[in-house]
């Protein structure tokens, strides 16, 4: 492989593993440190407190056991690829709760982050290019007052405005309730576009900001080194110099960046997936803290441990092949 060792490469894999480890070895003690106990919240959901239909959950859970078979019972579980039965929802396996939710995270998660980028790459671009313009200042101080915003506060502003008040579109679900079941796909297509457009908006604007003054900070550090001043005294256009020369460059800091954020989608957005009720893994995660289910709890995080870790050891291969400078070892 371009400029990557097989030392480094094998190096890699360990420390991924390593991380990997670390990661799910907190997921598994994390729930159990929240307090409180599963067996006894259903008991008290479900059978007014009973002591001995709680006894009768921890037995049937495994709660009962000690800690260390817990967590051996636990990593052997997921190496067979097993992720346990929900509490929450009993006698369906995580994997199918996890399976039904991810696709709705995925689509309003990557959609905006892969949108967000793209603005945030052409907007910090122009902005370092008309530095000390008004449009410059419209961007920088337009992107610091977005920041200073609360994640959640956007989302709700957009739903009271576009959602309430002009009712323009949905304001919950991922798609209306009581479809037909032989409606044309287009139709479907539609109905899932509509109900995304605000969860996807909110996330934008939440993103945009700091993407795009890492942009043309980058772009400005660019034009400050010394092949983009030997480029000039030859004559070469502005648009040249930052075609050929800035803004690959200037874009490669932002590449970590966007894997790493490509890898955390899976975790969904839980404030955006809460407030629009949008059927996610963020929402699923909230549900079952609230609940108490140590599976499904373990089973979200899980799959995001192992998205987040898979996206950056994905970074570190592919760097070299777009910064020929890198070399791996």
């Amino acid at each position: 492989m371009r400029n990557i060792k097989p030392s480094y490469f094998v190096k890699r894999i360990f420390s991924a593993l390593l991380t990997l480890w670390i990661a799910l070895t907190i997921n598994f003690f994390l729930p159990r440190m929240m307090g409180g106990n599963p067996a006894d919240f259903i008991a008290s959901q479900t059978a007014l407190g009973s002591p001995e239909y709680a006894e009768l959950l921890k037995q049937q859970f495994g709660l009962d056991q000690s800690l260390f078979h817990q967590y051996i019972s636990y990593f052997a579980q997921l190496f067979q690829g097993n992720m346990g039965i929900s509490y929450s929802i009993f006698q369906v396996p995580v994997s199918r709760i996890i399976s039904q939710a991810i696709p709705w995270t995925l689509l309003i998660v990557l959609t905006s982050t892969l949108i967000s980028f793209a603005i945030a790459w052409v907007l910090g671009m122009f902005a370092a290019l008309k530095k000390g313009s008004a449009f410059d200042t419209l961007i920088v101080g337009g992107s610091f007052y977005v920041q200073s915003m609360p994640y959640f506060f956007v989302a709700m502003l957009l739903l009271i405005w576009f959602g309430f008040e002009l009712k323009w579109f949905p304001m919950s679900h991922a798609m209306p309730t009581g479809l037909r079941g032989d409606i044309a796909w287009y139709t479907m297509v539609g109905y899932i576009a509509k109900h995304a457009f605000l969860p996807v908006l909110s996330l934008i604007v939440v993103g945009l900001a700091g993407r795009m003054v890492m942009m043309r900070s980058n772009i400005l550090q660019i034009f400050s080194e010394d092949y983009i001043t030997l480029a000039q005294a030859k004559g070469l256009r502005r648009s040249t110099i930052l075609r050929k020369y800035a803004l690959r460059n200037a874009m490669l800091p932002s590449f970590t960046g966007l894997m790493l954020s490509l890898g955390s989608a899976v975790g969904g957005a839980i404030a955006t997936e809460m407030i629009y009720s949008y059927p996610g893994i963020g929402l699923t995660i909230m549900n079952a803290v609230l609940s108490q289910d140590y599976p499904l709890i373990m089973g979200c995080f899980s799959i995001i441990a192992v998205s987040i870790v898979t996206a950056n050891f994905l970074a570190d291969l592919i760097y070299p092949f777009i910064d020929p400078r890198v070399s791996l070892s």
